[in-house]
């Protein structure tokens, strides 16, 4: 009994032996094959370096320790891209499935603290250069690709700006399918489940202004962004010297966005398509300014419908609501002063059908409450049909008790004109199309008076004043109700202005036909 105990433990110990010795070499074998290969089949434009490659044949993994790659242009050797990172690991190789399910079934591909520096010239070869993919002659399935702790950098090649940075991306994609049919998609490949977050991110919008935000994840059911600033990265002063057309000067902070149950992809017809039942912006404070002193920007303005119908991708929210924001305007149109500012403040909206996708008889409608100018209450809601191709619409506001020294602050700086009296409350409904409109308006107001001021914006000028005054009505005590009525049939958009500023030129007409009216 004992030798033939010991004869089976020594043939345990020699068949332990031989398959350590057959995994050794065949860690050697599968490492040197490997090594060959990264050396001898890597293109002409990249360069890749590592310190070590190592090889468990019986786990299924592989690991390469620092590798780098730098990718140079088809025909020059500008360094485009560089790539370091810490360790890349493969693991759990699936052997049975790679011979004889005719597969390559990986449980984990790591990549750890990644740093890629990509400089971007949009005319160079290397952005030109676009390949298409083999053929793949197995399915490739990975359980999970992950990345940690990555910083990713664009630089603009020829000037050396910074285009955009990312820092400590973290990226989990669960459930991956790559198959020879899914290369000829838009999307190469199928996955189940995925995560991406950072800590911050600088991007260049334009060449004037940055968007900056915070800590911010996305997964497979939701967005959520943080600490979301766009700045114009000079001074107000600076901006005009560098513009020759008149353009706004941005600092605007939001504390959160919130993008609940998106879902994104290509359809059949290989449209990008973005999907969300809900959005959310909260706390959003904005500062604009605008100087009005440099030339006028001639280019034709779309109306909201129209822009939305010209996008070149399908875009479905369905529900979007802007929470407790801020909102001040300051244009400057007089070279003696600073500007005149109007302001919103506590702004709620509610904004459904923010689309290109829906039909008729769907519109999108904007349902606005807010402060005006301080404490003045106002009430509006909007609507346009996407599909209509006149960019039809229609405009109600309801502005209660409005103190004229606050009206004053945005015209007397801009306009020379100083209102005096109590403007106690106004409605008005706005119905045009992309051309013309109409406006009905009513207020009720009292002791009104309009002083014309001299062009140092401080001084009355009395004979204007007086002659103006002539045709305005003080008050609207004898009207029906109070209100006294207004309206304009048809008021001409400025198509080289804003769409507010249609807004105004109806506001406008309609207070100016009220206010004269005997």
């Amino acid at each position: 009994m004992r030798k033939s105990s010991k004869r089976i433990s020594v043939s345990i110990f020699l068949i332990l032996a031989l398959v350590v010795i057959f995994f050794k070499v065949c860690d050697y074998v599968i490492a040197s094959k490997l090594n060959d290969y990264l050396k001898n089949n890597v293109s002409e434009t990249i360069k890749l370096d590592y310190d070590q490659l190592s090889v468990s044949s019986w786990q299924g993994r592989l690991t390469l320790t620092n590798p780098s790659v730098i990718k140079t242009g088809e025909t020059t050797d500008i360094e485009y891209l560089k790539l370091k990172i810490d360790t890349l690991t493969v693991d759990g190789v699936a052997y049975w499935d790679y011979f004889f399910n005719n597969k390559i079934t990986i449980e984990k591909v790591l990549i750890n603290n990644p740093k890629a520096v990509y400089n971007y010239n949009k005319s160079s070869d290397v952005n030109a250069s676009k390949k298409s993919m083999d053929s793949l002659k197995r399915v490739i399935e990975i359980k999970q690709f992950q990345i940690t702790h990555g910083d990713i950098s664009i630089v603009n090649e020829q000037t050396d700006s910074l285009l955009l940075r990312v820092e400590n991306v973290g990226f989990n994609l669960s459930d991956i399918t790559v198959s020879d049919s899914h290369l000829k998609r838009k999307i190469p490949f199928d996955y189940n489940a995925y995560q991406f977050s950072f800590d911050t991110m600088f991007y260049q919008l334009n060449d004037f202004d940055n968007l900056t935000l915070g800590t911010s994840k996305i997964n497979t059911d939701d967005v959520f962004f943080s600490e979301i600033k766009i700045r114009t990265k000079y001074s107000k002063q600076t901006l005009s010297n560098h513009l020759k057309t008149e353009r706004d000067h941005f600092n605007i902070t939001i504390d959160s966005i919130a993008i609940q149950n998106q879902n994104f992809g290509f359809a059949p017809d290989s449209t990008f398509y973005f999907k969300a039942p809900k959005t959310i912006l909260y706390k959003p404070d904005a500062n604009i300014y605008r100087d009005k002193l440099v030339a006028n920007d001639l280019t034709v303005k779309k109306m909201y419908s129209n822009m939305l119908r010209s996008l070149n991708f399908d875009l479905t929210l369905n529900d979007v609501a802007i929470q407790n924001a801020n909102i001040n305007y300051l244009e400057r149109t007089k070279a003696n002063n600073s500007g005149g500012e109007i302001s919103f403040s506590n702004f709620q909206a509610k904004l459904l059908n923010v689309s290109n996708t829906y039909v008729y008889p769907e519109k999108t409608t904007i349902d606005v409450v807010s402060n005006f100018m301080g404490n003045t209450p106002i009430k509006a809601d909007w609507s346009f049909d996407v599909n209509n191709p006149n960019d039809a619409f229609e405009f109600n506001a309801r502005i209660g008790d409005l103190p004229v020294e606050n009206i004053n602050k945005f015209s007397e700086p801009n306009l020379h004109i100083r209102f005096e009296g109590a403007i106690l409350e106004t409605m008005f409904t706005i119905t045009g199309n992309a051309n013309t409109s109409r406006v009905d308006l009513k207020t009720k107001y009292h002791e009104f008076d309009i002083v014309a001021l001299r062009k140092d914006g401080k001084r009355k000028n009395k004979l204007l004043t007086d002659v103006i005054n002539i045709f305005v009505s003080k008050s609207s005590d004898k009207a029906p109700d109070n209100f006294k009525l207004g309206y304009k049939e048809k008021v001409v958009r400025d198509k080289t202005k804003s769409i507010f500023n249609f807004m105004w030129l109806n506001v406008k007409a309609g207070l100016l036909d009220a206010m004269t009216r005997n």
